[in-house]
C-alpha cells in the first residue's frame, strides 16, 4: 500500500493552534498513514519555538500520542530547524537529542531571500545526524533557476537528504504550488533522492489531510515509490 503521509505539522509547542493529540486525531480521521509533528525548534523567527529543555518532554508526549493511535496512524516525532545562522545557531543545536527523533526538516536552505545557509555549510550537521533529514517547501525554480536538475539530484542525493512535497498555499505563486513550478527538479530525483509531503499545518485541522494534490504529483511523476518511510526505515 502506497504511505499517505503529512511530515510536516505544528503544535502548541511552538506557533501551532493545536494539541498534538488534536493534529493526530485530524491524521487518522483523514486516513493518513503517518502524520509527522515538527515543531520550530530555537530560532527567533517565532515568538515561543520548542527550546531544547523541552525537547525530551516533546518527544515523550508525540511517542505516548502515537502510542493510543496504534493500528490508526503512525505518529512521528520531528522538528523544524531554521538555517539563517541569525535566527538559529546551527552550530549548537543539541544532535543528541535530534538524534532521538524520527525526523529533522530545514527550511530556507540556500536561500538568498530567507538568509539561509548553503548546502555545503549544512553537511556538517547533517552528517552528524542519524535520523531522515529534508528540506521544507524548497523553492528550487527560484534558487536553482540556472542549474541542471540532475546536478541539483546528484548533490541531494550524495548528502542524503528528502525533499518535501508543500501543500501549504503559503507556498505558492502564479496560482501554482512551488512543487509545480520545480517539477524539472523532481523528476531527476527519480531513483535518486527520497521526498515527502508536508502541509505546514498551523491554524487549521482541515489542513491535515490535505495531501490529495500532492499525491497525484508524485504518482505523475513516478515518484510514490521513493516516499520516506515507505517501507524503506
Amino acid at each position: 500500500m502506497t504511505p499517505r503521509p503529512n511530515l510536516h505539522t505544528h503544535t502548541l509547542h511552538s506557533d501551532g493552534d493545536f494539541t498534538v493529540e488534536e493534529v493526530v486525531r485530524a491524521a487518522a480521521r483523514a486516513g493518513l498513514t503517518h502524520v509527522a509533528i515538527t515543531d520550530h525548534f530555537e530560532t527567533s523567527k517565532v515568538a515561543h519555538p520548542l527550546r531544547r529543555a523541552s525537547l525530551e518532554r516533546y518527544i515523550e508526549e508525540v511517542r505516548a500520542v502515537g502510542r493510543a493511535y496504534e493500528g490508526r496512524v503512525e505518529v512521528l516525532a520531528g522538528v523544524e530547524i531554521d538555517t539563517n545562522p541569525e535566527r538559529c545557531a546551527l552550530s549548537e543545536l543539541p544532535l543528541a537529542l535530534l538524534n532521538r527523533l524520527d525526523l529533522v526538516l530545514f527550511e530556507y536552505v540556500e536561500d538568498p531571500l530567507q538568509g539561509g545557509v548553503p548546502l555545503s555549510e549544512l553537511r556538517p550537521l547533517c552528517e552528524a545526524l542519524t535520523v531522515p533529514f529534508g528540506l521544507c517547501h524548497w523553492d528550487m525554480d527560484r534558487i536553482f533557476r540556472g542549474r541542471r536538475p540532475e546536478w541539483l539530484a546528484d548533490r541531494l542525493s550524495a548528502l542524503g537528504a528528502f525533499v518535501e512535497v508543500s501543500t501549504s498555499q503559503h507556498y505558492a505563486r502564479d496560482g501554482r504550488f512551488l512543487y509545480e513550478h520545480s517539477e524539472r527538479f523532481y523528476r531527476a530525483f527519480a531513483g535518486k533522492v527520497r521526498v515527502s509531503i508536508g502541509t505546514d499545518t498551523h491554524h487549521a485541522l482541515e489542513e491535515v489531510g490535505n495531501i490529495g494534490r500532492g499525491m497525484e504529483f508524485l504518482r505523475a511523476n513516478g515518484l510514490c515509490g521513493q516516499l520516506l518511510f515507505n517501507g524503506q526505515g
